[in-house]
């Protein structure tokens, strides 16, 4: 996300170098769990009686379980009920460029980057830093855009949506025994925009979240020029 360099931030800054200093082989990422919630309006059919013609419109809630079914039946893959979507991102930084989605199911993981997408906008926002202690806290705002859609190489999915609005980006540090230890992010956005279902072209209403729900270690990115 886009953030002013307030102290809430700087900190968090000295303390994702001081991680990275102590351990250059690997990478401490954010899990937070992702939570989809659209409702998509689609064009009815048209039916006629004898004294009148009435087109109407069909209404689909579309869930994060519904969005996963779709991803799973794109990359080939059969998700049991209890897989969750998740957003992966370095600890200490919500920069948008370095997410990683992934669908976990169990000990399997696979990656559904390429069907998302998040552009955010330029942000205003608050921090707070406990020179005590170092714990950092900030909150952001800004009129994000986010879709879902088709990734190079797999089949269509059965639904896409692009849209965005106001997003809400919180961050504060976990404190034990005086000290910060972590980090926790939450991403609330209330999307509209458009999209379709099973080929049908929808106006789209919801939200769109995500939740800091731990860490795990991964091998760090390769980067090149």
């Amino acid at each position: 996300m886009k953030k002013f360099l307030t102290l809430a931030t700087i900190a968090a800054c000295v303390l994702a170098a001081t991680s990275r200093t102590a351990s250059a082989q690997s990478q401490t990422d954010e899990v937070m769990a992702m939570n989809i919630q659209l409702t998509m309006v689609i064009q009815g059919p048209t039916t006629t009686t004898r004294n009148a013609v009435s087109t109407g419109v069909t209404v689909v809630n579309v869930t994060t379980r519904d969005v996963i079914n779709a991803l799973g039946a794109a990359t080939g893959n059969t998700f049991n009920k209890n897989a969750k979507l998740v957003l992966l991102t370095p600890t200490n930084s919500l920069d948008y460029w370095l997410w990683t989605f992934q669908v976990q199911d169990g000990n399997v993981a696979v990656d559904v980057t390429g069907f998302f997408s998040h552009q955010p906008g330029q942000s205003v926002g608050s921090a707070t830093l406990n020179t005590r202690n170092g714990n950092a806290a900030s909150t952001d705002y800004s009129i994000d855009s986010f879709s879902v859609n088709d990734a190079g190489g797999f089949p269509s999915l059965s639904l896409h949506f692009s849209g965005g609005g106001f997003t809400t980006t919180s961050s504060h540090g976990v404190v034990q025994h005086g000290q910060v230890v972590g980090q926790i992010d939450r991403l609330t956005a209330s999307v509209s925009g458009t999209g379709d279902y099973q080929g049908n072209y929808a106006v789209v209403t919801g939200s769109i979240s995500a939740n800091g729900i731990g860490t795990e270690n991964v091998a760090p990115p390769i980067v090149t020029n």
